[in-house]
């Protein structure tokens, strides 16, 4: 399947930790969350032969697939939400993330994407 994306999601680990190091918070977390996305899109071509083509779809698959992280992945998406927007729903209050929680969102993304490695390689 297309490998590019898994190693686009460690490409965008590695920008987002760049970033935090420098104390560079802004995007951070939305990286983060991309290379979790990225990831989740060659699971889902590695499982189901295709990926879902939609932002929602791999959400969906990927909270059913990562069963004992499901508010994890939707916290880490709130993360998304805010660092790209201010807020985690349209219309919603604006703030920034605190870096604790940059960190975490990170650490989610890291998290992430080694337990869809380990997943390949005990299925594969």
């Amino acid at each position: 399947m297309a490998r590019i994306d898994l190693e686009r999601a460690e490409a965008l680990l590695g920008t987002a930790r760049h970033s935090l190091e420098r104390g560079d918070l802004a995007g951070v977390a939305g990286l983060a969350y991309q290379a979790f996305e990225s990831a989740v899109s060659y699971l889902l071509g590695e499982v189901n032969g295709r990926d879902p083509g939609t932002h929602t779809g791999r959400l969906r698959r990927a909270k059913e697939l990562i069963r004992d992280t499901r508010d994890e992945v939707n916290l880490i998406y709130a993360m998304r939400n805010i660092d790209f927007y201010s807020n985690v729903e349209t219309g919603g209050p604006k703030r920034v993330l605190t870096e604790d929680e940059t960190r975490r969102a990170l650490g989610i993304a890291e998290d992430f994407i080694r337990q869809i490695k380990l997943l390949l390689q005990r299925d594969g």
